[in-house]
C-alpha cells in the first residue's frame, strides 16, 4: 500500500517519539502505520534521519524480522517475507531484550561510552571489577571518549577518581581538570544547581562529607548540615531538640536530602519543620514560594554488597536517596514536591548535551548501568542506546517484570551478565 505525502508526516512523527522515547501507545501507532508494509516503515524511519543503531528498537516493538547490515552506516534488512506484506499489529510485542545480548561489533559502534559506577565497575565481585575495568580501558585505548556518572552523593568528584585509578582505569596522559571533566557525581550537580539558582544556605541532610565539600567548592559555605552534630546521634523525636538546633540555624533557603546511612526521624523531623515554618512564616505573602527540597539523586535503592543465604548467593539491599527524600515529602498532604539532581532527571541530561559543559550527541552514546529506573531510563529518556548489565541493582527476573510494563523507558536495548563479558569469552583484550 502506498503512503501519501500527508500520512508521511505523520509517521516520520510516530518514528521521532518511538525513538525518541516519548510516551505513544500501540494503539496510536497502529492507527498512523495502518496498511504500511515493513519496508514501507523502515524508508520512514530512514527519514526521520534518526541514527540507525535505534532502528532495531523499533522494529523490535512492531516485532518485524530484519537483520544488521553489515556496515553500521547503513540500515538495518528487513526479511524479504516482511517486506511486500502490511504489518500485522496483532502479533505486535514488546522487544526480547532479555536475549539481546550485543555484538563486540555493536558494542563498539559508539563514540561516547557512559558508565554508572557502582553495580558496574565496584560494589560487585572482585573478579567481575577487574574484568569491567578492562573493558574501559579497552574503550580509552580506542580512542572512545568515557565518562562516569554516579548517583552517590557522599564524595566528591575528586575522590571518585581516585577511587576509578585505584581499580586500575588507565586514564593515560590526562592531567587532574580532564579527569574530572569525565567524572559526574550527584554531590557535584547537587553543588552546581545551588549555585546557578542562588540557594546559599542550604540545609543538608547526609552522612558523609561529600556534597558539603562539594558546595564548598562552589563558595557555598553557609549552609547547615545533620553531619557532625552530636544532636543527630540519638535518634528519638524530641520537640526540645528540633526547636533548639531551628533556633541555633534559622532560615535555610533550601532542604538537600543526601544519601545518609544514619537517617533517623530527628533528621526527617527537622527538614519538615523547616519546610512548614517557612510556609507558617511567610505563606501569606503575595510572593511566597515554598522551601525547595532537593534530592542529589531518586535511586529508590542500591547495593551493599553479596551475601549468602539459604544456600543462594543474593545482594544485600539499601535504601536510596530518592527514598528518604520520599519520607520527608510523604510526610506532607498533598506530599512536597522534589527535585532530583542525579539519573534519570532532565536537569543532569540538559547538562549532557548542553554545548558550553559535556556537549554529548545522544545518537552516538551508550548509557551502560545495573539500574533500568536511574541508568536505563537515563539513557532511554535522552535518546541514548542502552545497556543494563546485571552485576548490580537490577535482577534479571526484576528485568523480566519490567518487560511486561508499558513503560518503554524501562527497556534496555542490550542485556549482558556484566560489563566484563567480553574479556571472559575472550573476545576482548586489554589492548586493542
Amino acid at each position: 500500500m502506498a503512503v501519501c505525502h500527508g500520512d508521511w508526516s505523520r509517521v516520520m512523527e510516530v518514528c521521532d517519539r518511538v525513538l525518541g522515547k516519548e510516551p505513544i501507545s500501540l494503539s496510536a501507532v497502529k492507527e498512523l502505520c495502518k496498511g504500511m508494509t515493513a519496508q514501507e516503515l523502515l524508508d520512514a524511519l530512514v527519514a526521520s534521519d534518526a541514527c540507525y543503531v535505534h532502528y532495531s528498537r523499533f522494529l523490535d516493538w512492531l516485532g518485524v524480522s530484519y537483520k544488521q547490515h553489515e556496515s553500521k552506516d547503513l540500515p538495518p534488512l528487513v526479511q524479504a517475507g516482511s517486506k511486500a506484506q502490511p504489518i500485522d499489529f496483532n502479533v505486535c510485542s514488546k522487544p526480547q531484550v532479555q536475549n539481546r545480548m550485543p555484538t563486540l561489533q555493536q558494542f563498539y559502534e559508539f563514540d561516547t561510552y557512559i558508565f554508572d559506577c557502582d553495580g558496574v565497575i565496584w560494589g560487585i565481585e572482585d573478579d567481575d571489577s577487574r574484568t569491567s575495568v578492562t573493558t574501559i580501558n579497552n574503550l580509552l585505548a580506542r580512542g572512545k571518549r568515557v565518562m562516569f556518572i554516579t548517583n552517590n552523593s557522599n564524595k566528591i568528584r575528586a575522590s571518585f577518581v581516585k577511587e576509578l585509578e585505584k581499580k586500575g582505569i588507565n586514564f593515560g596522559d590526562h592531567d587532574q581538570e580532564q579527569k574530572l571533566s569525565m567524572m559526574i557525581s550527584a554531590s557535584y550537580t547537587t553543588a552546581a544547581y545551588c549555585k546557578e539558582h542562588g540557594l546559599r544556605r542550604p540545609f543538608v541532610i547526609t552522612s558523609d562529607r561529600g556534597v558539603l565539600d562539594e558546595l564548598e567548592h562552589a563558595g557555598i559555605n553557609e549552609y547547615i548540615t545533620t553531619f557532625g552534630e552530636k544532636l543527630f546521634t540519638d535518634p528519638t523525636l524530641k520537640q526540645s531538640d528540633i526547636e533548639e538546633f531551628i533556633a541555633r540555624n534559622p532560615a535555610p533557603d533550601c532542604v538537600v536530602v543526601g544519601w545518609d546511612q544514619g537517617l533517623t526521624l530527628r533528621k526527617v523531623g527537622t527538614a519538615v519543620n523547616y519546610i512548614k515554618w517557612h510556609a507558617d512564616t511567610n505563606g501569606g505573602n503575595a510572593d511566597f514560594k515554598q522551601l525547595p527540597l532537593i534530592a542529589c539523586s531518586g535511586d529508590s535503592g542500591g547495593v551493599l554488597g553479596m551475601a549468602d543465604y539459604c544456600s543462594h548467593r543474593v545482594k544485600v539491599r539499601a535504601i536510596g536517596n530518592g527514598a528518604m527524600a520520599e519520607i520527608i515529602s510523604r510526610s506532607f498532604d498533598p506530599p512536597h514536591p522534589w527535585l532530583d539532581m542525579g539519573k534519570p532527571s532532565e536537569m543532569l541530561l540538559d547538562i549532557l548535551r548542553n554545548p558550553d559543559a559535556y556537549d554529548v550527541d545522544p545518537t552516538r552514546s551508550i548509557m551502560v548501568g545495573d539500574t533500568l529506573q536511574t541508568d536505563i531510563v537515563f539513557g532511554n529518556r535522552g535518546g541514548m542506546t542502552t545497556l543494563l548489565v546485571l552485576t548490580g541493582v537490577t535482577t534479571a527476573f526484576e528485568l523480566k517484570q519490567a518487560m511486561d510494563m508499558d513503560d518503554k523507558n524501562r527497556w534496555p536495548d542490550y542485556v549482558m551478565p556484566k560489563l566484563g563479558h567480553f574479556v571472559e569469552t575472550g573476545e576482548l583484550c586489554a589492548a586493542p
